[in-house]
């Protein structure tokens, strides 16, 4: 077995074990919002798209990568290695995209410091101060970005002998371990982003999440989303008056 092969069992494995863990220690005591009606937006349609496009480009890539990588060991080959290949590519100019469309909410503030430091996602408090985005979301989608630049480098140089043989073979460890950092960090921002905060795969889908939840898991936007929630009633009760 390569080293490789190795640490990827290990990381994959040990990250979704310490989600468990964590799930089961911390996250079934975290605070929960309660029952309401999603009014508030969280994300607009082409948000809720961008979402399902990376979700699914990411299970194309990861499935095509990892039944090699973890199968036998080797790289890929044949239609997985042509599949992988055409996606990575789509996926990259996807990520560019979410770049630019949540670059600015996920801009860290002074507030992400205090999250950081009464505990973030190890905490039980319920006043953990969080924007639209908590400092957690903020760390991930910044490097998800870089290593996704680090992956489209590393494997279009690996294309090319620019850099020699030798070059070549170090861009491939460069991508595939790369690639194992994103995908352990995928699967912990998957599970913060739902298990523990009941909701958020909804909201992804649906795209609107209740008040309640708002003011919980980001009160800094909530409370300004819920005034933006009452607004948008008290619009559509003054219609439906009119109209009457």
């Amino acid at each position: 077995m390569s080293l490789y092969q190795t640490l990827s069992i290990l990381g994959i494995g040990g990250t979704a074990g310490v989600c468990v863990l964590h799930y089961l220690a911390i996250g079934r005591r975290m605070p929960r919002p309660g029952l309401g009606r999603p009014s508030v937006l969280r994300y607009n349609l082409w948000e809720r798209f961008l979402h399902l496009v990376l979700l699914v480009l990411f299970l194309v890539l990861a499935v095509t990568a990892y039944w090699a990588a973890i199968g036998w060991g080797g790289p890929m080959v044949g239609y997985s290695l042509m599949i992988h290949t055409t996606c990575g590519a789509v996926f990259a100019v996807v990520v560019a995209a979410m770049l630019i469309t949540w670059a600015a909410g996920n801009a860290f503030g002074k507030h992400d410091c205090r999250w950081l430091a009464k505990g973030g996602p190890w905490s039980t408090r319920d006043d953990l101060p969080a924007g639209r985005f908590g400092a957690g979301d903020k760390i991930f989608f910044w490097i998800a970005g870089l290593l996704t630049l680090v992956l489209l480098l590393s494997m279009l140089l690996s294309m090319v002998p620019i850099f020699g043989t030798a070059g070549q073979h170090l861009m491939y460890d460069v991508h595939r371990y790369a690639a194992l950092v994103l995908m352990i960090m995928t699967i912990w921002h998957a599970y913060a982003t739902t298990l523990m905060k009941p909701g958020g795969l909804t909201a992804i889908l649906r795209g609107r999440v209740t008040a309640g939840w708002a003011k919980v898991y980001h009160p800094l936007w909530g409370g300004r989303s819920e005034e933006a929630a009452e607004a948008d009633a008290d619009a559509e009760d003054a219609e439906e008056t009119t109209a009457d």
